[in-house]
């Protein structure tokens, strides 16, 4: 019975010392923490740097290379800020550019823009705030809204035509403004 004993004994002292282990291991493990896996997805903001000119009220007017991505602010900072005539109420300080954007900063009593040509001043339907947009004859409050924040959820207008295209705007209204507007420089 002595051996039986004995037996039973190294078996108990076995038993324990994998309990122990597995207890230790747990512990350990636990102690590691989670591991995490990284996986880097391209985004808009991986696209590299783009060029974006800006004139008007601002310091240093110019063509900038900033990364995609940046805000109008962003641009407005690296051409050295803003004149002390600057109407920054009137444009989207928050606005992501694109590459090969144009920003005019508005001078405080400038309803929008001068583009050059014979003259004659359109609204560029890329940069004109709300307020500017409501005087164009047929587009009100709902309307100049509208083109506005169409324009900062799906980008700029890459014609004026895309006011009817993304359903901005009814045809009629868009043949009475098209002469009035612009897209661009």
């Amino acid at each position: 019975m002595a051996a039986s004993d004995h037996v039973n004994q190294v078996i108990m002292i076995a038993l324990a010392g994998l309990v122990a282990a597995g207890i230790a291991w747990i512990a350990f493990d636990r102690q590691s923490g989670p591991q995490t896996l990284e996986i880097a997805l391209p985004n808009a903001t991986d696209q590299g740097p783009i060029e974006v000119y800006i004139t008007g009220a601002v310091a240093e007017p110019g063509v900038y290379e900033v990364e995609a991505g940046d805000r109008v602010i962003d641009v407005l900072f690296e051409a050295g800020g803003h004149t002390d005539d600057a109407d920054l109420e009137a444009i989207n300080l928050a606005l992501r550019v694109n590459d090969e954007d144009q920003i005019v900063v508005p001078r405080i009593g400038e309803t929008n823009a001068p583009v050059s040509g014979a003259g004659t001043t359109k609204i560029n339907i890329n940069t004109a705030t709300a307020s500017e947009l409501d005087t164009l004859p047929g587009i009100g409050e709902v309307y100049s809204e509208r083109i506005v924040v169409n324009r900062e959820a799906n980008g700029l207008y890459a014609s004026s035509e895309e006011l009817v295209e993304r359903q901005v705007i009814p045809r009629g209204t868009y043949e009475r403004i098209r002469e009035l507007i612009t897209t661009g420089p």
